[in-house]
């Protein structure tokens, strides 16, 4: 679980958590330390307010799949995301042209 590192990156203390998702302190402290597992209530709640994935909230790997984006990239997936077929090729070029200039 990333819950503990979630907190950490949002500087967000157990207590506000709790009371703000309505959770028993002492529940969400054994889900921090990996005393005991969310039900899947209490993971859409944890996702909902740190605005990320499941699978992110639940440190699962992925294959090909995008899964989470830090907010700081989240305009250009959006804008990537309204590009035509032909921009969109051209934007991949572009954007591969950036990256092997990056190193």
């Amino acid at each position: 679980m990333n819950i503990k590192k979630i907190m950490f990156d949002n500087k967000i203390k157990q207590n506000k958590l709790a009371t703000d998702l309505h959770i028993n302190t002492t529940s969400l402290n054994n889900y921090v330390n990996g005393k005991t597992e969310p039900d899947i209530a209490t993971l859409i709640k944890l996702a909902d307010y740190f605005d990320v994935s499941l699978d992110y909230l639940c440190d699962r790997q992925w294959n090909n799949q995008i899964g989470y984006i830090p907010d700081s990239k989240k305009e250009v997936v959006q804008l990537v995301l309204q590009l035509n077929e032909i921009n969109t090729a051209k934007a991949i070029g572009y954007i591969g042209g950036l990256l092997a200039g990056q190193n």
